[in-house]
């Protein structure tokens, strides 16, 4: 009993050895830290919280036949899950995270069924990546856990703590341990994007408008979406296909041949969920909540790049996620350090 509760304890410390040791072995790449949190809004209640630890390897050109053989097997394998492309950059990485969700009003003690339940997510993830100045795509691969195991009650009890902020009083009713699989694909695709020109403060200004697409299939969630992404900045071509829709990524923008850049995007999302674990999830207590299929998000950033160093800020505001909601629009701040090492 005591060796399988140790082994428990130790189960997020060696998924982070494991990572950091993989991270390491690759010797070049961009290393990411991104905070999301709705507290930016004097808010505390549904998406809360999310963290991520994530890496991606030094881009590489490659072309369309070539072998990505520097690649460990697993990220081979799902390099392989693609469109056959020429002239692009190829790129893997590591991801780990946790995310967490709670009724709006966490004061209350008791079980609410009619409000979103508690629930924490702790996954670690591999992708790859083919960026071109037209035409990107990248994929995902993520196991994780829910309930107690995803430490997602320590982090946000010990935080309240910390900063003296309201106590979350109903952990004891979030969603059980269930172990997620979750396969993702987004393809970016160039629409327009203007010639250069000079304004009074920088250089070589363009702007651009791209669309995408996003699939996650998973027993957490599925859900396909479609979107529209409207960048002004600098090495817009250079750049493309580094911001995402997805959870966590940020592509490597400190290691391309001209790294100082600036880039202010805008991001408007239509979707349709066909699962979410957060809501239908195994609960202690009968929930009344109906799951909100249709999804709606819109995001206002800038990413700003210089020499070895990046930082990426957003705005982020989502639809609610089920039908008894009573807000209609709920919103959160992203920050995310980046640096090449």
């Amino acid at each position: 009993m005591l060796i399988a509760r140790s082994n428990k304890k130790l189960l997020v410390p060696f998924v982070c050895f494991i990572f950091i040791t993989v991270m390491l072995s690759a010797r070049a790449g961009q290393l990411n830290i991104q905070f999301e949190n709705d507290g930016v809004f004097a808010n505390d209640g549904n998406y809360t919280n999310g963290f991520s630890l994530a890496w991606e390897s030094m881009p590489e050109l490659i072309q369309q036949h070539d072998n990505a053989t520097n690649m460990p097997k697993l990220s081979q394998l799902q390099y392989l899950m693609r469109l056959a492309l020429t002239q692009t950059q190829k790129a893997w990485g590591m991801k780990i995270s946790q995310r967490m969700w709670t009724p709006n009003n966490i004061r209350i003690i008791t079980l609410q069924n009619n409000d979103r339940p508690y629930a924490g997510l702790f996954e670690i993830e591999s992708h790859t990546a083919d960026y071109g100045p037209k035409f990107a795509q990248k994929n995902w691969l993520a196991l994780g856990i829910t309930g107690v195991k995803s430490k997602a009650e320590y982090v946000q009890t010990k935080v309240h703590d910390l900063i003296g902020s309201i106590p979350p009083l109903g952990w004891q009713y979030q969603v059980k341990e269930e172990v997620t699989l979750q396969l993702a694909y987004e393809i970016d695709a160039l629409l327009f994007r203007s010639k250069r020109y000079r304004s009074k403060y920088m250089d070589n200004n363009q702007w651009e408008i791209s669309s995408y697409s996003h699939l996650s299939l998973g027993n957490f969630n599925t859900e396909a979406s479609l979107g529209l992404l409207f960048r002004w900045g600098t090495s817009l071509n250079k750049t493309f296909g580094r911001l995402s829709s997805h959870f966590g990524h940020t592509g490597n923008t400190t290691q391309l041949e001209n790294n100082n850049n600036l880039t202010i995007y805008s991001r408007l999302q239509f979707g349709y969920r066909f699962n979410d674990l957060t809501i239908e999830g195994d609960l202690p207590y009968e929930s009344i909540l109906d799951i909100q299929h249709n999804q709606a998000k819109a995001v206002l950033g800038m990413q700003w790049t210089i020499d070895n160093y990046a930082i990426t800020w957003s705005l982020n505001s989502y639809t609610r996620a089920y039908n008894r909601d009573k807000k209609a629009w709920h919103s959160y701040g992203s920050l995310t350090l980046s640096c090449a090492i």
